[in-house]
């Protein structure tokens, strides 16, 4: 009878199952509760938050104990840990602007630090100068502003002496260590969690070492499910993590959804999934971090939901108890995203257009969200639905577009000027609902790609601006107006040349590429591009230019694209160079001196 009532739910809700997920082999008749289940993936947008000690050192919360900083000192930051700045309703509140609906804490890391005033440790915020209970004051927080409140646990932990596996060189014999004794520290911890700090959601983590079992995985899943019934609980609870990809789809294993890491998950509408996403380089705090910039961040939600998952983006607050200004502006940025377009993320599925570098979507009802995450010249093409009508295309609270049938394909008319540069939605309504339309591929080759390795520069950057090297010229991340943002490729005097290899002759009717002017930095926009093709990669032809002219003392900081046209030839090898202004002008400061040119997104269409 039971099993009969969860599948009409699971019907209801429009979810597929493709194995059985919850308690694992062990537990057969405790499955995934389908309204958290449904409640947590509409929900589509959450933050993660590594915080600790650690962060007086600014090294990596879950490696750095033994390998980075020694043993000795840092079991010892607790002692100087004292983040009197602070505040859970500013870290809750930010989470709102950011259009968050759930929040993950580390409430304990490998390192075994305990957030709060647990009874079975003395190694908590307790023992810190700041004595004040982190958790309780989240919890509380996060209810009262109607964002959920969720734990992050590390099962590993090796800070306690009865835990069987040791890290980071550390000396102290196991042979003295009992796992049962461990285990039963974690279960009591577990407890406080749900029933004293009201954890909606327990995402587990460290389960990889040997000390931890497949049989440990399904108790813990099991122990936790009896204290609250619409817990959810992540798949690393137990062994059946697939890597940093997500989870392996099987009836043995716990847990209710999969973890891919520091990646967008594959599409996959049948399989819960949440991808964890640091906004900089680094999980826990580090002084002037490579942050990603607003269109990335968004973008990265989009795909996200396009493939069916939720995006969990992790922040990472300063040893005083404050926010950096900068991490705060980026969340503030996609909340301000989302309070335009929101309607295409939350409560929505993903596809039925399965995501590329160029698009994604998401379903809801009768209407598709097709996110454009980089512009066409003036047309979408898109595969035909079947047995669906598409009665109308519009832009997400914009004007309607006019579309045609060609072929098997829709073609839609795309805004000469798009209305979002970050993402631009359009929306499909049709005729029927979106659900069970079957996943649809679309074009890869709308636009030319170009791998790491089919680039050369025939000019190294300046030291201090490599970029992430050439890949990230074609990476589809346009810099931000932060210099360091580690996306722009910086020539101090000299010119920027690249070769594109691409690997068969093809037709190009067009190149764009990103610039910079920041004249306060010494940053000016080219005097001219010029764009060379070859068939050898050897003798080449110039095909386009465009001059600039000359540089106006108007301090705006912005990025441009240049639009170099080039009718429509025909060539493997295309070169592209970008001229320096070579020096500072007369009337700005540096005259004389030597100016940068800035380079971000090179584009073949």
């Amino acid at each position: 009878m039971w099993q009969s009532v969860f599948l009409l739910l699971i019907a209801a809700v429009g979810i597929v199952v493709a194995q059985p997920r919850g308690g694992g082999e062990a537990n057969p008749g405790m499955q995934t509760n389908p309204e958290s289940l449904k409640r947590w993936q509409d929900m589509r947008f959450g933050m993660f938050i590594h915080w600790g000690p650690v962060t007086l050192r600014g090294t990596e919360i879950g490696w750095s104990r033994g390998m980075q900083v020694p043993i000795q000192d840092y079991d010892s930051l607790y002692r100087e840990f004292n983040p009197s700045l602070f505040d859970a309703r500013e870290w809750v509140g930010l989470a709102k602007a950011a259009g968050m609906k759930y929040l993950v804490i580390t409430s304990k890391h490998h390192d075994g630090f305990c957030l709060w005033n647990s009874k079975y440790t003395d190694y908590s915020i307790a023992a810190t100068p700041f004595h004040r209970d982190v958790l309780k004051e989240l919890s509380d927080e996060c209810a009262g502003q109607g964002i959920a409140f969720c734990t992050y646990y590390s099962i590993l932990d090796w800070h306690h002496p009865h835990y069987t596996t040791r890290y980071g060189g550390d000396s102290r014999p196991v042979e003295t260590s009992d796992m049962n004794i461990y285990r039963s520290y974690l279960k009591q911890q577990i407890e406080e969690l749900v029933m004293t700090y009201r954890t909606n959601l327990l995402w587990f983590d460290g389960e990889w070492e040997g000390s931890w079992t497949h049989e440990d995985g399904m108790k813990l899943y099991a122990d936790a499910r009896k204290l609250n019934d619409a817990l959810l609980i992540n798949n690393r609870v137990d062994k059946g993590r697939a890597g940093m990809k997500g989870m392996t789809v099987s009836g043995k294993f716990a847990g209710d959804f999969g973890t891919p890491e520091q990646e967008v998950g594959a599409f996959d509408n049948a399989n819960p999934w949440e991808s964890c996403i640091t906004i900089g380089n680094q999980w826990s705090w580090k002084p002037n971090d490579r942050m990603k910039s607003l269109k990335e961040c968004i973008q990265i939600l989009a795909k996200t939901a396009g493939g069916g998952g939720n995006l969990l983006l992790n922040i990472s607050p300063m040893p005083d108890g404050r926010i950096e200004r900068r991490q705060a502006e980026r969340l503030k940025g996609i909340g301000a995203w989302l309070a335009r377009y929101g309607e295409s993320i939350y409560g929505t599925r993903g596809g039925p257009y399965k995501p590329t570098r160029w698009l994604a979507s998401t379903h809801k009802g009768n209407r598709i969200y097709v996110h454009v995450l980089r512009a066409p010249k003036d047309e979408l093409r898109l595969p035909m639905l079947p047995g669906r009508t598409i009665r109308e295309a519009r832009s997400l609270g914009g004007a309607k577009l006019s579309m045609r049938v060609d072929g098997g394909s829709v073609v839609i008319a795309f805004p000469r000027v798009p209305a979002d540069e970050n993402d631009d939605v359009i929306a499909l309504e049709l005729d029927g609902p979106a659900e069970g339309v079957d996943a649809l591929e679309v074009p890869q080759d709308l636009f030319i790609e170009v791998d790491d390795g089919d680039i050369r520069l025939a000019t190294k950057p300046g030291p201090s601006y490599p970029a992430r090297g050439v890949q990230s010229l074609v990476d589809g991340v346009r810099g931000s107006m932060d210099i360091a943002d580690g996306e722009w490729m910086g020539f101090e005097h000299d010119d920027f040349t690249a070769v594109v290899d691409m690997r068969k002759s093809r037709t190009i009717s067009k190149v764009i590429v990103g610039c910079l002017q920041k004249q306060d930095s010494w940053i000016f926009m080219p005097k001219s591009i010029e764009v060379c093709v070859s068939d050898s990669g050897k003798e080449f032809k110039l095909a386009g230019r465009i001059d600039i002219g000359g540089q106006k003392r108007d301090g705006e900081v912005r990025a441009r694209d240049m639009n170099i046209s080039l009718g429509a030839v025909k060539a493997r090898y295309v070169k592209i160079s970008a001229m320096n202004v070579g020096t500072c002008p007369d009337w700005h400061p540096g005259a004389g001196g030597k100016a940068w040119l800035f380079i971000d997104e090179i584009v073949l269409e």
